[in-house]
């Protein structure tokens, strides 16, 4: 009787270290988690309090971390001139005609591939998948070649025209796995009532192909964003500049008035409040898109 008493005296034990054990390693997971993310974060917290910091500051003197003289928001002030508002306008016309477009273009070629039999199809298709292989750097010569020869340097074309045509060969691949999820009796029935295919597509398909056209879309306002060897290749005017490329144009290895590096990470942070912007408001979509992508059809 003693022996039982005591191993059962010993259960209650065994649990609670058991869960003792859990919650440290738990803890310890969540520490190692918060201390890596910091050391990632580091270079884009440093970022935005120079960013705040005085001209004596930004450049050393003294060296800190952190604004010792008070935040100085007029830095911010100082990128928002004339030519900073140029690049911004350029910019946000790539950005909207890109964002109507590309998810139209790359919807609509995948509807074709799905719902729209002809001879060749899955061989077009392979093509289609096959660019994706290629090399960016193969095809920037030839591209520039042609855009020289239709007059299109110097102007926003080279950066607009070419999303009509299919949208990128990733997006109608991503459109054409979540329309193989829908259902064709749709499609079926609107032909049974008389609807051509183009009245399938814009009445049903695009409706319903919202969420992955709005996945689409937030990759196509970061590529778009972001871009910079597309506007080094095309772009020689500064009239013409979009904002990646303005940027680099008028820091790189020049400091005129008020370009000290506090102004600089000033800029800085305002090209990152976007991104962070749309990821923070379509996280849901992104993760969607990617298991669309990854799981479906």
């Amino acid at each position: 009787m003693p022996e039982v008493s005591q191993t059962v005296s010993q259960r209650p034990v065994r649990r609670m270290n058991a869960r003792t054990v859990k919650r440290v390693k738990k803890a310890a997971a969540h520490i190692a988690l918060i201390v890596f993310s910091l050391i990632f974060m580091f270079p884009f917290l440093y970022m935005f309090f120079m960013s705040f910091m005085t001209d004596k500051e930004s450049v050393g003197n003294p060296v800190v971390f952190v604004p010792m003289s008070g935040w100085q928001f007029a830095n911010y002030k100082n990128v928002f001139d004339a030519e900073f508002l140029g690049y911004f306008k350029n910019t946000a016309i790539i950005i909207i005609v890109n964002l109507v477009i590309v998810p139209l273009a790359a919807t609509f070629c995948a509807f074709g591939f799905t719902r729209c039999k002809f001879r060749g199809r899955e061989a077009a298709f392979a093509v289609v998948l096959a660019t994706l292989m290629l090399p960016s750097m193969s095809i920037q010569i030839p591209l520039y070649v042609i855009y020289v020869k239709l007059g299109w340097i110097n102007t926003l074309y080279p950066l607009i025209i070419p999303a009509a045509f299919g949208g990128g060969a990733m997006n109608i691949f991503l459109a054409k796995q979540f329309m193989r999820s829908i259902p064709a009796s749709y499609d079926e029935a609107a032909v049974i009532d008389g609807a051509s295919r183009f009245k399938v597509y814009s009445s049903i398909y695009l409706p319903l192909s919202m969420p992955i056209a709005i996945f689409i879309m937030i990759g196509v306002f970061n590529g778009t964003w972001n871009d910079f060897m597309g506007p080094l290749m095309y772009l020689r005017k500064p009239a013409s500049y979009t904002l990646a490329l303005g940027i680099f144009y008028r820091y790189a290895g020049r400091l005129h008035a008020g370009a000290f590096p506090n102004v600089q990470m000033a800029t800085g942070v305002i090209m990152i409040i976007p991104s962070a912007i749309v990821f923070f408001l379509f996280q849901k979509q992104l993760i969607d898109g990617v298991n669309i992508g990854g799981i479906k059809g």
